[in-house]
């Protein structure tokens, strides 16, 4: 208790103002160089994609990230190729915040009372706003993100046409070297973002 490195806070992560609580104490420590708070946390398997998706954004306060979550998952935010079915949005979401790196796998055998799955120990470096890709606006690339995986098996322009012109889509695809008719998302949507 008498420690000034450590600062718990019992609140519901969810409904936390991370910025209200932290960014005073980094300030106060500083001294004329910026400080990072580090996240460790054994997340319950329920919120950890809303936890992720609330801290990754957070580079002005954040510098590390490590979490237990359910092995599966931990594997799938780490691992997951392009070319795969488990590459999802989040993802595209979690590459773009961070540097993620799966650590190891925590038996099941070793929490009580025992689960049904594995744990596994996940690290995210998060990045700075200045390492985030080029693009024109974060709100609007999730949301292009988003509609390109939501229209899985169809042809991009298609998922793509509420957001941008066929032209446009039409030019983007070109450019980086894919027909037309390329299907989503067989194409990772960052590439199109410049």
């Amino acid at each position: 208790g008498s420690t000034e490195q450590l600062k718990v806070i019992e609140e519901d992560i969810t409904k936390f103002h991370v910025h209200s609580h932290f960014l005073p104490i980094l300030e106060e420590k500083s001294r004329g160089t910026k400080k990072y708070a580090k996240v460790v946390s054994n997340l319950p398997f329920n919120v950890s994609t809303e936890v992720v998706k609330q801290i990754l954004p957070m580079g002005d306060v954040f510098s590390v990230m490590v979490l237990m979550l359910q092995d599966e998952a931990a594997l799938r935010l780490a691992n997951a190729s392009i070319q795969t079915p488990e590459y999802r949005p989040i993802n595209v979401f979690v590459n773009f915040y961070s540097e993620p790196e799966y650590k190891f796998k925590v038996e099941r055998a070793n929490f009580f009372p025992q689960p049904t799955v594995d744990g596994g120990v996940i690290r995210f470096k998060i990045k700075d706003a200045g390492e985030y890709p080029p693009v024109s606006s974060n709100k609007s690339f999730f949301s292009m993100v988003n509609s390109a995986f939501n229209g899985k098996r169809k042809m991009l322009r298609k998922s793509l046409q509420h957001l941008y012109s066929s032209a446009d889509i039409e030019a983007a695809l070109t450019n980086i070297g894919l027909p037309p008719t390329v299907s989503s998302p067989s194409v990772h949507p960052s590439s199109l973002a410049h």
